[in-house]
Formats: structure tokens, sequence, C-alpha cells
């Protein structure tokens, strides 16, 4: 499993392949990804662990959200504990594809 720093926390690579990625992420107290959106990046992600704010609604372990490609979405983590959030892309995450959002 590879590990990298994220301006929000930490990222754990899980599984990666030409087709998706299955990774962790880590969000610090206090942190956030700021509104974006993907031209060609879909995404499912679960709140595993703590509770954080997307959009302006508060998420709990279980809430499921999925980005379709070009939706705009942000999260941040308002409260006092790491939130966990299990993120699968369809292709694999590309950083270049990364576009803020008004």
């Amino acid at each position: 499993m590879q590990t990298f720093d994220a301006p929000f926390g930490k990222i754990q690579i899980l599984e990666v392949n030409d087709k998706f990625e299955v990774s962790m992420l880590l969000f610090d107290p206090g942190r956030e990804i700021t509104r974006h959106y993907h031209k060609k990046t879909k995404e499912f992600e679960i709140v595993l662990e703590g509770e954080i704010v997307c959009g302006d609604k508060i998420q709990k372990p279980g809430d499921l959200n999925v980005w379709e490609v070009n939706q705009a979405h942000s999260y941040k983590n308002e409260s006092g504990s790491v939130v966990k959030i299990l993120c699968v892309t369809l292709p694999p995450y590309d950083e270049k594809d990364v576009f803020e959002a008004e």
C-alpha cells in the first residue's frame, strides 16, 4: 500500500490498475477539498469513519456519494478527528483531471 500526503491529509492507495483505483482518503481536522470537478473521472465515495461536510450536508458513516463526470463536489472536516472515506475512481485518479468549480 502506498501512502501520500495531500492538502487535506493523506491518501492511501489500496488497489490500482488501468480501469480503476481504490483509495482511502484520510481527512485531518479542519482540512478540506475545495469545490472541484473531473472531466474524465467518475467517483464513488463512502464515509467509513467520522463526520464530514459535503456541500451543505453533514455526512456520517455509511453515506455514499456518486460523483459523475463534470459534477462539482467538495468536502470539509469540521470535526476534531480524522475522517476516513473509501474512494473508487473510474478510470484511476489523474491529477490533471481536477478542475476548480465556481
